[in-house]
């Protein structure tokens, strides 16, 4: 029979990068004490089914391993590869483990994983009635005994696992498996012990007990929100340690200018793209009031080359024609993957309401470059973005609006130095409250509330943005 632990090491891979994935989920499964000293892996040809990759690619993995003394070959009958237990730092491992994920992956992480630990409380909730909670309860308070970090590991990723079966979705228990066997190094790689830990499952499955769907939720999304909040902020001050500080009473101000200065960059980067695609738009259609397939690939051309010297700030930029231009389609160029990537974006129409995206403003008439708040574009870019966009018209006739997104992530990755050198709690906020970058964990991705958390308040003339440096009162927004 497949044991739990096998299940969380063996999990099958939803990632695309399957190749470098597979190698590092095998060795801090070993690293952290989940594979145990002496543990035999299955064949290869089961074990590269079971992890959904290829048998080449897991062989490649496990050769790595052996290299690191992580794995050892036994010949002959009973013979295999076998665990060999670390001898390494537990810490360093847990460590460099969070080191592979951006605060972007984190952050991601962090809702799915709120998203179905809350299900899966309040699912076991309206079941409660024929339910048996005798084992879920005693995995609550286990985590107490745990004697170090990859006991720590196992008890609450046994614990997590148990909640989702109580849901009775075999499908929620899956993908909580899967979680567990990706996020249980990194929750304890934030050294704050294992005291709150089986209180608050005791609290869960009390709820869960009482039939208290709306708590049982409440309180296990809270549970784990906590749990990666204390990894972001980790992730966020291993960087920070690395940097020697020195008493400087002007590095605040300093700090302050150059983010001002970013947003500027920012502006005139995503404007002088836009106006030079406008132009493009321009000199292909003439005086004529549509287009064809031809002009958007000539003014395509001209969003790639408009880009080319634009990326990393912008992650897209291009043409999308009103319904009135001619031909269905869109001259829109993006990175996905940084200055080497630029390709043309192909938008399936039938999913793309580009009449009703959230970027788009309810009148153009003014003809500025109109700044949207941050968004999900789903079907699109499928990122995290801001959109720079502006009407262009031949005559009085609106033609099509020529925008340019920027990526959120790229927002946090370029103001993080200067933002870790700011206050704690210290948050750039959009026009929605919705905060874009931060040097603190529990705010990413969240609502910021002036009420509540409110430090001092910068408004950034480039912008409708503001930076709030500090907030005296601890909280987590959104929440």
């Amino acid at each position: 029979m497949t044991t739990w632990r096998e299940q969380l090491a063996f999990a099958p891979l939803a990632t695309f990068d399957r190749g470098e994935e597979v190698g590092r989920r095998l060795r801090y499964a070993i690293e952290l004490g989940v594979l145990e000293d002496g543990t035999q892996l299955p064949s290869e040809n089961e074990l590269a089914a079971r992890m959904g990759v290829s048998t080449l690619t897991l062989r490649a993995a496990l050769a790595d391993l052996r290299g690191r003394g992580l794995l050892e070959t036994r010949r002959g009958k009973g013979g295999g590869s076998f665990v060999k237990a670390s001898t390494g730092d537990i810490i360093k491992a847990e460590r460099e483990s969070l080191m592979a994920y951006s605060l972007d992956d984190l952050r991601d992480i962090r809702d799915y994983w709120v998203f179905l630990a809350g299900s899966a409380a309040a699912a076991a909730a309206e079941r409660s009635g024929r339910l048996s909670l005798g084992r879920l309860a005693s995995m609550a308070v286990k985590i107490e005994e745990a004697e170090d970090s990859a006991q720590a590991i196992r008890d609450d990723s046994r614990f997590h696992i148990e909640l989702a079966a109580s849901s009775g979705s075999v499908r929620l228990t899956r993908e909580e498996m899967a979680m567990q066997a990706e996020v249980g190094p990194l929750v304890w790689a934030a050294p704050a012990g294992y005291g709150n830990a089986a209180a608050e499952h005791a609290s869960i499955v009390e709820a869960i007990r009482s039939g208290d769907g709306m708590l049982a939720r409440a309180l296990a999304e809270e549970h784990v929100r906590s749990d990666m909040n204390r990894v972001l902020d980790l992730r966020m001050s291993v960087d920070t340690s690395r940097e020697e500080s020195f008493p400087d009473p002007g590095k605040e101000e300093r700090e302050l200018a150059l983010i001002g200065s970013f947003t500027e960059l920012l502006a005139d980067t995503a404007s002088a793209s836009i106006r030079s695609i406008e132009h493009a738009v321009h000199v292909q259609l003439g005086s004529k009031r549509q287009g064809d397939s031809s002009d958007l690939d000539a003014i395509y051309d001209a969003s790639r080359q408009t880009l080319e010297g634009a990326v990393p700030l912008l992650y897209g930029a291009g043409f999308l024609p009103d319904v009135s231009f001619g031909p269905a389609g869109a001259a829109w160029c993006h990175a996905p993957s940084g200055p080497q990537s630029l390709q043309r974006l192909v938008i399936d129409w039938d999913l793309y309401e580009g009449g009703t995206a959230t970027w788009r403003p309810e009148d153009y008439g003014d003809g500025a470059v109109h700044i949207s708040h941050a968004y999900l574009d789903a079907n699109g870019s499928n990122e995290n973005i801001v959109t720079f966009s502006k009407a262009v018209f031949v005559g009085e006739q609106m033609v099509g609006i020529v925008a340019a997104d920027v990526l959120v992530r790229g927002i946090q990755s370029q103001l993080e130095p200067h933002l870790r050198a700011l206050s704690p709690n210290t948050c750039l906020v959009d026009q929605n409250d919705v905060i874009i970058a931060t040097n603190t964990g529990r705010f990413m991705g969240g609502i910021y509330s002036p009420a509540q958390y409110a430090g001092k308040q910068i408004d950034l003339h480039a912008m409708p943005w503001r930076l709030f440096v500090g907030t005296p009162t601890p909280g987590s927004p959104g929440e």
